[in-house]
């Protein structure tokens, strides 16, 4: 019997839902979902940050017969010391073991795989990009992505998979990928619907919120940093509440914006209008308590939290970016507002709020036509044909 293919999955941290969300979600639902026969999965990840959310998904692999390691305790942010300790730790924790492909998942962690692929013998190496705009934003990220993201990533992987048709494209046009004649290819993000399916109201949850039956719920999932477009959110929050007053609204994540958005939440006036429940990890069942799922963001790759959403039966508002109109088609499975416009979301909730009838439509749609397409075996099995062409 040939021996099993052994991948590790590269992330960041299994924090997810507290300070990590969908990419990282993506990889350990990937590692769970490879062919047992074929594939050895194991979860490596660059930083351990403890807490409840990181400890159910130790656990939740565990139980899968998956190891994860934790390199490095995370020290609150990050820096190349900590990022050296954290790739040295790896490299201690694995000499000796066979590693045939290493798959990271995020930038730094694709830098990560890079240096430890020559010391573990790995025979392939490949990433899942999910987003444009790698790095974050200033000058050391926009630094970053000149030297890594353009050029280094397209010369040293094997095979960049990008979670959308729009990123394909922008990482096909990189001077790295020009020059070695590569092209990037088509993985979507993709969820595991069975963890979805058959979601319904529940009404006890809602009092756990101080919610009652009568009240327009709008949630909202996602890490507080600039890039998801809470701000933005909190102006039309205003502008929604002042006209439709039934409306609450339900922010779900933590992050570095989070003090600075509930300042923001207090001098806007919302009070009781709206709530941060910080992180959970109970995000799938929160989805039954919302009429509408909004989602701000400035820029995206492939939104898991759309996804989720649709999967969920809760229809959709979201802004008209790359990734986010992939899944969202206007009168069809949704609502689109122009980013980084108060007054355009507002008036895609107030539109979408006075439509129950449209909003039961979109989301039928969307759990029939969309959910489906991002389903995790599909993705899986993909991934399963990538890792087989690149260490042949």
């Amino acid at each position: 019997m040939a021996a099993k293919t052994r991948v590790m999955i590269l992330l960041s941290g299994l924090a997810i839902g507290d300070r990590l969300g969908g990419a990282e979600r993506f990889a350990i639902e990937l590692a769970r979902h490879l062919d047992s026969d074929r594939f050895e999965p194991q979860i490596c990840a660059l930083w351990h940050y403890g807490g409840p959310a990181e400890t159910l998904h130790v656990n939740t692999l565990a139980a899968a017969g998956i190891p994860a390691f934790l390199a490095e305790d995370y020290a609150g942010k990050l820096n190349p010391l900590s990022f050296n300790h954290s790739v040295q730790n790896i490299l201690d924790h694995y000499r000796g073991t066979r590693v045939d492909v290493i798959h990271s998942v995020l930038p730094l962690a694709g830098l990560a795989g890079l240096l430890i692929r020559r010391p573990l013998g790995a025979k392939a190496i490949v990433r899942t990009a999910f987003s444009g705009h790698e790095w974050g934003d200033g000058p050391a990220a926009y630094l970053c992505r000149q030297i890594f993201t353009n050029w280094v990533f397209p010369l040293a992987f094997d095979a960049e998979a990008c979670v959308s048709q729009f990123m394909v494209r922008q990482f096909d046009r990189r001077p790295g990928a020009r020059i070695a004649g590569k092209r990037a290819l088509f993985l979507p993000n993709a969820i595991d619907l069975k963890r979805f399916a058959g979601r319904t109201a529940d009404p006890g949850r809602r009092r756990e919120f101080g919610l009652s039956p009568s009240d327009f719920v709008v949630g909202c999932v996602g890490r507080l940093s600039a890039e998801k477009g809470h701000s933005v959110l909190l102006d039309a929050a205003a502008i929604v509440t002042a006209r439709a007053p039934d409306a609450r609204f339900l922010i779900i994540g933590d992050g570095p914006l989070q003090d600075e958005l509930h300042k923001k939440a207090g001098r806007l006036g919302l009070g009781s209008k709206l709530l941060f429940t910080g992180p959970r990890t109970d995000v799938d069942a929160l989805y039954g308590i919302m009429d509408l799922f909004v989602l701000p963001s400035l820029w995206e790759g492939l939104p898991t939290v759309i996804m989720e959403s649709m999967a969920s039966g809760v229809p959709v508002v979201a802004t008209d970016i790359p990734g986010s109109r992939d899944l969202v088609q206007p009168g069809q499975t949704g609502w689109l507002a122009r980013p980084g416009d108060p007054a355009s979301l507002a008036a895609a909730i107030l539109a979408a709020g006075a439509d129950p009838s449209g909003r039961a439509t979109a989301a039928q749609r969307a759990l029939a036509e969309v959910a489906p397409r991002f389903s995790i075996e599909q993705v899986a099995a993909e991934c399963a044909a990538l890792y087989s062409r690149v260490i042949t």
